[in-house]
């Protein structure tokens, strides 16, 4: 399950609220920076100061986990090539099937590229031999995942019809 749509900062704080407004949930990085531990955003206020912080302007990239969901949820380190990499040596990655995604990116005119993303219970176990430190698919209640998933895609595609039916104001 998913959804892309182009929406305002000012909606994007409403699909903030919407996270942290389904009860007790984990939101951290979904990749660290370089050399550093994947960092997690307390509440509305942590994760809205660090989209609006301009040091890394472009693209964010989160992980949502709602413990009710159950499943096994880590933190993966990946090794980088210094000399690739401006000497740095790793990063970190959270993993788990049923971990919902989140992708700003900037765009033009002040508007930013919103997706919200979920593995499917389908897809988690057609993969599950492929990825066997994710652990079995079937931990997970897809019930739970589904339903914090959809709220949150409903959300997206309804900001994103209301930002395509605001008139467009000519730029002079």
């Amino acid at each position: 399950m998913q959804a892309t749509q182009h929406i305002s900062r000012e909606q994007l704080a409403k699909i903030v609220e919407a996270i942290f407004g389904q009860g007790e949930v984990i939101v951290k990085e979904a990749s660290s920076r370089y050399d550093s531990p994947a960092r997690a955003f307390s509440g509305t206020e942590a994760l809205n100061h660090d989209l609006d912080d301009d040091a890394t302007p472009g693209f964010r990239f989160y992980s949502i986990y709602y413990p009710e969901a159950g499943g096994h949820v880590y933190e993966r380190r990946i090794e980088l090539i210094p000399e690739k990499c401006d000497g740095h040596t790793h990063r970190f990655k959270q993993e788990g099937w049923g971990l919902i995604r989140l992708q700003c990116r900037s765009r033009a005119q002040g508007t930013i590229e919103c997706n919200i993303a979920v593995n499917s219970e389908v897809r988690a176990a057609n993969w599950s031999d492929a990825y066997p430190d994710m652990k079995d698919p079937a931990e997970w209640d897809w019930n739970v995942v589904k339903s914090k998933a959809g709220r949150l895609v409903r959300l997206l595609r309804k900001l994103g019809q209301q930002s395509s039916n605001k008139p467009q104001h000519p730029t002079a």
